[in-house]
């Protein structure tokens, strides 16, 4: 489906009911607005981990300007109009007070989102997503690097593209090809086909995400305005944004939950499903009931 915001037509696909069929009140469901890894990806990716929040509420995904079906121009893009985009998206839909979960950038996008605009959200889930472009030290507790685990062709193979933004298909295509199944857990890694292969990557943003606008991003300063209850995830071997910045926000945010799965690195939601939902579950049962 498709809806006109921003002079943009953005895709968006809905799974799961919005209201209680079950009860003769219709009760209203929480719903979840997933926001995927805004560097070019789309939603796809998201499928096969996320869906099973229909187990408590909706759920609804949208492909960001820039990428996937949405699509469009992305030199003027920064992820403060993606979260303007995404207020007006929801203004369209007629959402209101909805759980904005965000993935990777897709976390930097639900960040600002949540500082710009508060009175939208209900909640605030933040998975697998850092607080700025320079990664968090912490004094005892080296982040994961790639290196760590990969070959030193594969580790070449993302500086080439993430390092020295060198934008084209052949670079792209053999980062992704190497470098993606180290997304996953070591035991992990040979789900990276299953689950990437639901999602596409708009080379146009990447070149924007890598070159533009990753470099200038650091919400660090701002986190303590956010006033909303939210749930940290992050993934214990996660070296694309290491668990030590998803501590951080938590330290930030005042009324937050922090959640690390040991056997889990940048795809928390689909290594863990058990302890993803169980974890959601958890804090939206706590949120809804003022228990947090």
């Amino acid at each position: 489906m498709f809806v006109n915001v921003n002079g943009k037509r953005i895709f968006f696909d809905i799974v799961g009911e919005g209201h209680n069929g079950s009860t003769p009140q219709l009760e209203e469901k929480p719903v979840f607005l997933a926001v995927h890894c805004a560097s070019g990806f789309d939603h796809g990716y998201l499928r096969c981990g996320i869906d099973i929040l229909t187990m408590l509420g909706q759920v609804i995904y949208l492909d960001l300007p820039g990428s996937g079906r949405t699509g469009g121009d992305a030199s003027e893009i920064t992820f403060e109009s993606l979260a303007d985009d995404i207020c007006e998206f929801m203004n369209v839909l007629g959402l209101n007070k909805v759980y904005l979960l965000g993935h990777c950038a897709g976390g930097f996008v639900s960040q600002i989102f949540a500082l710009r605009y508060p009175e939208k959200l209900k909640g605030l889930i933040l998975v697998n997503t850092a607080p700025s472009f320079e990664k968090i030290i912490e004094e005892g507790k080296p982040n994961p690097t790639l290196a760590e685990r990969a070959p030193e062709d594969v580790v070449q193979a993302c500086i080439k593209v993430y390092g020295q933004g060198i934008i084209t298909p052949e670079t792209v295509d053999e980062c992704f090809h190497k470098v993606g199944p180290y997304f996953l857990s070591t035991f992990q890694m040979d789900n990276f086909k299953r689950v990437f292969s639901y999602t596409g990557l708009a080379l146009p943003m990447l070149d924007r995400f890598v070159n533009h606008i990753y470099k200038t991003y650091d919400v660090r300063e701002q986190l303590k305005i956010i006033e909303l209850n939210t749930l940290v995830i992050a993934g214990k071997h996660d070296w694309l944004t290491p668990p030590s910045g998803a501590r951080f926000i938590a330290s930030q945010i005042k009324n937050s939950m922090y959640v690390e799965f040991d056997n889990s690195c940048h795809v928390s939601f689909e290594e863990n499903r058990t302890g993803f939902i169980r974890s959601v579950s958890s804090y939206v049962k706590k949120n809804e009931t003022g228990e947090f």
